[in-house]
């Protein structure tokens, strides 16, 4: 008997112990990383969905309209202001053809500590009526989602010596058009250069009022 309340025992010691590790660990991943930010759930991440990107044969994209979704029956374009911070970063001019094909371009200028930049983006892509809009209020199954991918080409200049440094990596444009054809969404720089970014740059863009062009 004597035995078994031993056994007990440590069983109970030993799952006390485990507990308290448990305990000690979340603590110290909190401290380390910070609290959970369950937003970051709803954030895009257009790298990973790049299965969403459609050759050519999967064009015209099938439009059905389902539960309100926004149905482009012309040639629309979007455009608006990017910004960063709240920093201005240029204009933005997105077409979307009833295909489903989207087309966009961007361009900036901008000083950033010593330096002058000057950045201009072509990409393409389509709409993708199958992806929902989600976010920490809950779902809107009318705004229809497009997803485009480029190249951006940045100058970089050094305002004293007049020193420049060209380069050119990826861009992400996405976005959200309502059935107003007002729009907005993001661009995603992907880039370890040592501008403003410091690593990946998340821009947004953002218009109110758009029609259908003929």
């Amino acid at each position: 008997m004597q035995r078994i309340m031993n056994r007990g025992s440590a069983i109970i010691g030993l799952l006390m112990i485990i507990l308290i590790m448990a305990i000690l660990y979340l603590i110290d991943f909190t401290a380390m990383f910070g609290p959970i930010d369950k937003n970051r759930v709803y954030d895009e991440r257009p790298w990973f969905e790049e299965q969403r990107l459609l050759d050519k044969e999967a064009f015209p994209v099938k439009q059905t309209g389902k539960k309100g979704k926004t149905v482009i029956k012309e040639k629309t374009v979007l455009s608006g202001p990017v910004s960063r911070k709240n920093e201005d970063r240029g204009n933005i001019e997105i077409v979307i053809e009833p295909n489903g094909i989207a087309r966009g371009h961007w361009q900036c200028a901008y000083s950033y500590t010593d330096s002058n930049y000057t950045v201009t983006a072509d990409f393409t892509g389509n709409i993708d009526p199958t992806k929902t809009f989600e976010d920490p209020k809950g779902t809107n199954k009318q705004l229809l989602y497009f997803i485009t991918k480029g190249i951006y080409q940045e100058i970089k200049t050094d305002e004293k010596t007049g020193n420049q440094w060209p380069s050119k990596a990826p861009i992400y444009v996405v976005g959200w058009i309502n059935k107003d054809y007002s729009a907005k969404g993001k661009l995603f720089l992907m880039t370890s250069g040592d501008t403003e970014t410091h690593g990946n740059a998340e821009y947004n863009w953002q218009t109110k009022q758009n029609e259908p062009n003929n």
